[in-house]
């Protein structure tokens, strides 16, 4: 014995084994307090989907709501967003000629005509993307959801689908995107261009249209023809 203290012994072979047991611990893999890992050659824990098919359509509108289209890729079907995006900036570039040449008659002639002459319904046939959805409710089975949602209000209800892809719920745009339908937009906006620069230039007179507005309502539907020619679809009444 080297004399040394009982009550200094004590402590030290208390340290001793605190150390001894954190160092089993450690060997084990396993901190104290962890739970106990999975066995060896057991699958892995697959985590669910950070969004909800519900949440992932409202991500994609708001993502062509921003022009974020190059985002969209993450959203939908793998191979799919290249056809979508193109779509979507034809009918970009269409919206914009229509907004421009309806500011230029809300502003020269009357906001009437400027309503009337709207031409903003075409974009309403894009799915979710159209302007104005509303989302309903979803449907989930079997790795596939249906997400319901209306346009502009109006019944009946319209679909969107996704499908589950590596834990992630995608769009599925299904058969709509024809590839007619960015050259089409891109030529009813060429045609809304055309009324315009014949306005501004007085080609089409401001004066004659004041009188006669029913002749800037022809000038648009001559103009639109060419491309509305082309959509693959057409809206009741047309």
């Amino acid at each position: 014995m080297s004399g040394q203290p009982a009550a200094d012994v004590v402590p030290a072979a208390r340290g001793r084994r605190r150390l001894t047991v954190l160092l089993l611990a450690g060997l084990l893999g396993c901190p104290l307090g962890c739970e106990r890992s999975a066995a060896p050659g057991s699958p892995p824990a697959v985590p669910g989907p950070q969004r909800s098919p519900r949440a992932t359509i409202e991500e994609l509108i708001a993502l062509r709501r921003s022009g974020a289209y190059q985002s969209l890729g993450e959203l939908v079907l793998p191979g799919r967003a290249h056809e979508i995006t193109t779509t979507l900036l034809a009918v970009d570039e269409f919206l914009h000629a229509n907004r421009a040449l309806c500011n230029f008659v809300r502003d020269n002639v009357t906001p009437g005509l400027a309503q009337a002459i709207d031409q903003g319904h075409w974009s309403d046939h894009l799915g979710v993307f159209s302007r104005y959805v509303e989302l309903v409710d979803e449907r989930i089975e079997d790795g596939r959801a249906v997400v319901s949602f209306t346009v502009d209000g109006r019944l009946p209800l319209r679909h969107a689908e996704l499908r589950l892809v590596n834990g992630q719920w995608r769009y599925d745009p299904g058969p709509g995107y024809d590839p007619q339908l960015p050259a089409a937009f891109k030529r009813m906006a060429r045609g809304l261009r055309l009324v315009l620069e014949d306005l501004k230039s007085g080609k089409l007179p401001v004066e004659t249209v004041q009188a006669e507005p029913e002749r800037l309502l022809e000038e648009v539907r001559l103009r639109l023809l060419p491309g509305v020619k082309m959509l693959p679809f057409r809206p009741e009444g047309d």
